[in-house]
């Protein structure tokens, strides 16, 4: 099992061993520098998140030399993975949900910790012990877990933001039509620079993949796309709507939207020829 296919296993609930709090294990001789993306290494991080229920237990059990705090342990932002999501995390990923999702279940993740060391702490072993094996606890942990996969994969292969790119159509022709609340600027939108798939090409795309030329390929067919983009925004932005709409369907927009899809597909397919 190669490092792709470890997390997603994980994020596709392939791991039997995941209700015992392990993870399956890599090939032999797996290159686990393969897991770093953004300065964390997801493969360390998902190790040292599940090595938390080890920690309380021998806490619990009076077996552990750590000496561990409620008030710190309560925190998100004590840990590795918890400094990381609150620095360099946040500027590579903030444009992503998933990236708020793991932050926010990764706090409630420590409250929950905090709660079984608290109770520990008070003599209270049998609560603790019951806190720590179920309930909130258990969820909270499995949560951070799928979602530090779900990061690593949309980090790896740029999905998220490949979807984003997929839904400008649907934007834009309800703004059009008037359906959206949307705020759109046409100078915002004729930028490269300003949507998920802008800021992954610019940040972690740029890191792993730039050096290939199909990468520039792509770089260039996205910027031409929010040129088109800002053409029909600005066109129906001067009244012209059914102008705007008909250019949606036809002429250099829809080409370039294909043309940056095309460009996707043969970045990556040239990504798996080279792991082959």
């Amino acid at each position: 099992m190669g490092m792709l296919d470890w997390f997603k296993g994980i994020l596709q609930g392939e791991d039997k061993s995941a209700k015992a709090g392990s993870v399956a294990a890599l090939q032999p001789g797996a290159d686990e520098k393969g897991a770093e993306v953004a300065g964390l290494n997801f493969k360390t991080a998902v190790d040292a998140h599940m090595k938390w229920k080890v920690r309380l237990e021998s806490y619990i059990n009076g077996t552990s030399t750590e000496q561990l705090k409620v008030e710190v342990v309560s925190r998100d932002d004590q840990c590795p993975l918890g400094k990381w999501i609150h620095d360099v995390g946040g500027e590579k990923f903030g444009y992503s949900e998933t990236f708020f999702d793991m932050k926010a279940h990764h706090a409630h993740f420590h409250r929950c910790a905090g709660e079984v060391l608290s109770a520990a702490q008070a003599g209270e072993t049998a609560k603790a012990t019951k806190l720590l094996q179920g309930g909130d606890y258990i969820k909270a942990s499995e949560r951070v877990k799928m979602l530090l996969a779900r990061m690593f994969i949309l980090a790896s292969d740029g999905k998220e933001a490949i979807d984003s790119h997929l839904k400008w159509k649907e934007r834009l022709r309800a703004y059009i039509k008037g359906e959206s609340r949307e705020e759109l600027s046409v100078d915002k939108v004729s930028r490269d620079d300003m949507c998920p798939l802008g800021y992954w090409l610019n940040g972690i795309g740029g890191e792993r993949f730039g050096a290939s030329p199909a990468f520039s390929v792509l770089k260039a067919r996205h910027s031409h796309f929010h040129r088109c983009a800002g053409e029909v925004l600005s066109l129906a932005q001067q009244g012209e709507r059914e102008k705007a709409l008909q250019l949606l369907e036809h002429g250099a927009y829809p080409d370039a939207s294909q043309q940056v899809a095309a460009a996707v597909v043969t970045l990556f397919e040239g990504q798996k020829k080279a792991a082959a």
